[in-house]
């Protein structure tokens, strides 16, 4: 079996919900082959599960925790 025939066949089993990521990776390959500046996918779903307005406090978050912390120290 050749390289290029165990990686159809890797495709062929792998799962319909993890084709994407491996769809984006050869693209990834193949523009950089060619001399291509790859551009970059993010994805977040289900990554983080936060607070829906922590961007938004995030200056907030610091401000408090560097009080707190300056606190312990003294």
């Amino acid at each position: 079996m050749t390289v290029r025939e165990e990686a159809h066949r890797l495709l062929d089993a792998l799962p319909e919900d993890r084709l994407t990521d491996a769809v984006e990776l050869l693209r990834g390959w193949i523009e950089v082959e060619r001399d291509e500046r790859p551009r970059r996918r993010f994805r977040t779903t289900a990554i983080f599960d936060g607070e829906p307005d922590l961007g938004g406090r995030a200056k907030d978050i610091m401000r408090e925790t560097w009080n707190e912390q300056g606190r312990h120290s003294a």
